[in-house]
């Protein structure tokens, strides 16, 4: 596939991987189930593992232009305008941020994507799911690097300080909140995405379209049993309990793997709202707390059916965070990337939200 065009099935990835995570931040689970879709932060790493090897494909090193401020254009202005307002509501009602707090240290730590421990004891920023942001943050900073030493060999000098630094932090994560929190086999997953994007890149068209029906298996079946595993799966009986990346990391591999060689096959997805809602789903990622919360804390006060915890609470809540993801992301993120990046993001073209080509080579 040409590196300019946007894969319609990585965008529904997209979708699904941030529909789980709003669904698992309502607390509802299903009858005989447990909450479930925090595996969608998973799934998005390993997409952006992918999407950065498939940008810096040493085949197209136009990708490598400016490409550390193309991701600050696309990630700091949006997640910093809903942080701030969080700031906001915590000077003016404390009382219903639980461990949020007003300090302008934490909130300058937010903004620069420095971890720290809240009040809970949880690493979190001022806006919690931005824990998620720090992570892409130190990722494209370990490419940024690699391509100062490199432009062909970029992704590959990343992942080696991606890896380093995971491992430099092992012996130092009781002395160093920081340390602990790149100590996480977490950031393994930011590999396996470069390593499922060169694995597609060996196949050759033709073979992709002798392996659609296996990788159409594949693909519905990774996303099942990642729901099985969180939903159904007690973590003692996993074989690897305590390794997030070998558990979950391993089946989003195979997920996104199987989506990107039917994308290769000529089976890419035509459906057009759901390549919407993965176009909206950094949106979706920051502002379904907002939806949730305010649905629950002050509509489910009067309404016992919209708690969040409940049946039609969560459905209410998930449906109202894709709406308005949808909204902003049509009318102010879209033609807000375009304008920055036009004017600071140097001459290529963005291909954020571009219409898919035709797939082939």
């Amino acid at each position: 596939m040409k590196t300019a065009t946007k894969l319609n099935n990585i965008q529904v990835l997209r979708a699904f991987a941030a529909t789980v995570v709003v669904v698992f931040h309502t607390g509802f689970a299903f009858p005989f189930m447990r909450p479930f879709g925090s595996f969608g932060v998973d799934v998005f790493f390993v997409i952006s593992g992918y999407i950065m090897a498939r940008i810096l494909d040493p085949d197209d090193e136009r990708g490598a232009d400016f490409f550390f401020r193309r991701r600050i254009l696309r990630i700091v202005p949006p997640y910093w305008f809903f942080t701030l307002l969080l700031y906001l509501a915590a000077l003016r009602v404390p009382q219903l941020m639980g461990a949020t707090r007003a300090s302008v240290s934490e909130l300058l730590k937010s903004l620069f994507f420095i971890p720290f421990s809240k009040g809970s004891g949880l690493i979190q920023p001022l806006l919690f799911i931005g824990w998620s942001l720090n992570y892409e943050m130190f990722f494209y900073l370990a490419l940024s690097i690699g391509l100062l030493i490199s432009k062909r060999r970029a992704i590959w000098i990343g992942a080696l300080l991606v890896l380093a630094t995971m491992l430099a932090c092992w012996p130092l994560a009781v002395h160093s909140t920081a340390a602990q929190f790149y100590s996480r086999d977490i950031v393994l997953e930011f590999l396996l995405g470069i390593l499922s994007y060169y694995l597609c890149r060996t196949i050759s068209d033709a073979t992709a379209r002798k392996l659609r029906i296996a990788a159409l298996f594949v693909c519905f079946a990774s996303a099942l049993l990642l729901i099985a595993m969180q939903g159904y799966l007690s973590p003692s009986v996993l074989p690897f309990n305590h390794t997030r990346v070998l558990n979950l990391g391993i089946v989003a591999f195979l997920l996104v793997t199987s989506a990107s060689l039917l994308s290769q096959g000529g089976w890419d997805t035509r459906i057009g709202w759901l390549v919407l809602i993965g176009d909206a789903s950094y949106i979706l990622y920051l502002i379904h707390p907002y939806c949730e919360y305010s649905l629950d804390r002050i509509l489910g006060a009067h309404y016992h059916w919209l708690k969040r915890e409940s049946a039609t609470g969560a459905l209410a809540g998930v449906t109202l965070s894709i709406v308005l993801a949808v909204l902003v992301h049509l009318y102010c993120e879209r033609p807000t990337v375009r304008f920055l990046n036009n004017k600071f993001g140097g001459k290529r073209r963005s291909v954020e939200f571009s219409i898919p080509a035709a797939s082939g080579r």
